[in-house]
């Protein structure tokens, strides 16, 4: 990790001196960049869906750990100065496929079956996009979800669905905003008991 920090040094100086500069960039802090990266890495997925660009970072960091299994990467914004300011940062990155708009219609025109999803949008949203997600998700399919533990009220829905819902096992982690991990389970017959 430390030799990937040195090796773009410059790339991510230019994104925290964006974040600083600009009002309403809601990056991702380092410690969930590293762990998104180590997931990647670890999970090994074909197609990764990010809801939220923002300027980029995250998804730089996803593009970065998804050339190890030749991943693309769909991302979505609908702010269009942070759908503008993202092309710019990453227009060098050749496994980013970005879109402009609502993730609400733009997810339900996605044709590929998802194994990864980070979601950092509109908060109380969450709940949409993962019921619009069910059918476009892999089996084992991980979904992480930020901002779990800072905006506790707005993605209530989501966790009470999540933690409700027998095709999800799931966690969450507090670290940096407070994390939600789940793996999606297409075959009920092996879920695991979580009563037991």
């Amino acid at each position: 990790m430390e030799r990937l920090k040195k090796k773009y040094r410059t790339k991510l100086e230019k994104f925290n001196a964006q974040k600083r500069q600009i009002h309403r960039l809601w990056n991702i802090k380092e410690q969930t960049a590293n762990l998104l990266y180590f997931l990647v890495k670890i999970q090994s997925p074909k197609n990764i869906l990010e809801i939220g660009t923002s300027n980029g970072y995250s998804t730089f960091w996803l593009s970065l750990a998804a050339e190890n299994s030749n991943a693309e990467i769909d991302t979505i914004e609908a702010d269009e100065k942070r759908f503008k300011l993202a092309k710019e940062n990453l227009h060098n990155r050749k496994n980013i496929i970005q879109h402009f708009g609502l993730a609400e219609e733009i997810i339900p025109e996605l044709k590929k079956e998802f194994d990864f999803v980070f979601i950092d949008a509109n908060k109380t949203d969450y709940i949409s996009y993962l019921k619009m997600l069910k059918n476009k998700l892999a089996g084992q399919a991980v979904i992480v979800a930020d901002n779990i533990i800072s905006h506790r009220d707005s993605v209530q829905e989501y966790l009470d669905f999540i933690n409700e819902n027998p095709l999800f096992e799931t966690v969450t982690l507090k670290i940096d905003s407070g994390l939600e991990i789940s793996i999606f389970r297409k075959d009920e017959s092996i879920i695991i008991n979580k009563t037991g």
